[in-house]
């Protein structure tokens, strides 16, 4: 029950952490060799490119789970008490449908990305492992959607 506590309150941190220290350790070695061996690596940005894109996608339900993803806070703190929960819940649970959507498309993605069989240039990789931070990230807001959801709904059970 503690390592699902820790894993609920670090999973993220602990990614995102992973993925910035390795962008710029690749890319400090690469200026290294650039710069003083002459000699550049023909993989490092497209790792940095594709190791951000995973940032982003993880930054998402990050975001989600500080609460600091981007919405109107003026105007819903404007509404009186009770209207103001009815559109902070409204809002989160369009943002849940709308998350779960792009969950379902970003899992055809990689489904299409395996069929057409694509590798990347630099790091010969196939392309699927980087379209899989979608349906990551995407899965893991929807979780986090509903995380934030659970204590709306029964908080207004109790209020009724």
């Amino acid at each position: 029950m503690k390592l699902l506590k820790w894993l609920n309150r670090y999973v993220e941190e602990l990614f995102l952490v992973t993925i910035l220290c390795s962008i710029v350790i690749v890319m400090l070695y690469q200026i290294v060799r650039r710069y003083i061996f002459n000699a550049s690596l023909s993989w490092s940005e497209e790792f940095c490119r594709y190791a951000f894109i995973w940032f982003i996608f993880l930054a998402l339900p990050y975001s989600i789970r500080l609460g600091s993803e981007l919405r109107m806070d003026a105007v819903i703190s404007a509404l009186p008490s009770k209207a103001n929960r009815t559109l902070k819940l409204v809002l989160t649970a369009a943002s849940l449908l709308f998350t779960a959507f792009l969950f379902f498309q970003s899992v055809t993605a990689v489904q299409e990305s395996v069929i057409a069989g694509e590798i990347s240039t630099g790091l010969h990789l196939p392309k699927q492992y980087i379209y899989l931070s979608m349906p990551v990230g995407f899965g893991l807001a929807v979780i986090r959607y509903i995380q934030v959801i659970l204590p709306q709904v029964t908080h207004r059970e109790k209020e009724a």
